[in-house]
């Protein structure tokens, strides 16, 4: 059985595809509105860490095909996220990855608007990026 996707994982899943433009952070595939099923919010340290769940560090827009691949292939997936964040952030994203968290706090009221927060800034940006190509 898998892991319970709660309302705050939905609006983190969102945010982190929307931070990404929509589009898989290894092969650069887009997913334009109307076709976004196929993209992933993908965990490096998976979602049963709660430390790390809602950590944008830790996730990134990926795939379905290059997610299965990195599940497939995790010393691919360390090295592009080494790559992607640096040595220094990813030994940071690590011990944050073994520290206790509390699911109360980060599944608490609070938590979810300032997620919800984070989506709407993302969209806000994407926006404004997509009337300056329009222009």
């Amino acid at each position: 059985m898998g892991i319970k996707r709660t309302k705050w994982d939905k609006v983190f899943s969102d945010a982190v595809r929307e931070r990404d433009k929509w589009r898989c952070q290894r092969c650069q595939k887009y997913y334009p509105e109307g076709r976004r099923q196929g993209l992933h919010c993908s965990h490096f340290f998976g979602r049963r860490k709660y430390s790390t769940r809602f950590d944008f560090v830790n996730a990134e827009a990926l795939c379905y095909g290059c997610h299965q691949y990195f599940t497939s292939n995790p010393q691919h997936h360390r090295e592009h996220k080494l790559k992607k964040i640096g040595s220094r952030e990813f030994t940071k994203l690590e011990i944050r990855s073994n520290t206790r968290a509390s699911k109360k706090d980060l599944l608490s009221k609070l938590h979810y608007d300032y997620l919800k927060q984070k989506l709407e800034k993302y969209k806000e940006n994407n926006d404004g990026e997509r009337e300056n190509v329009k222009s």
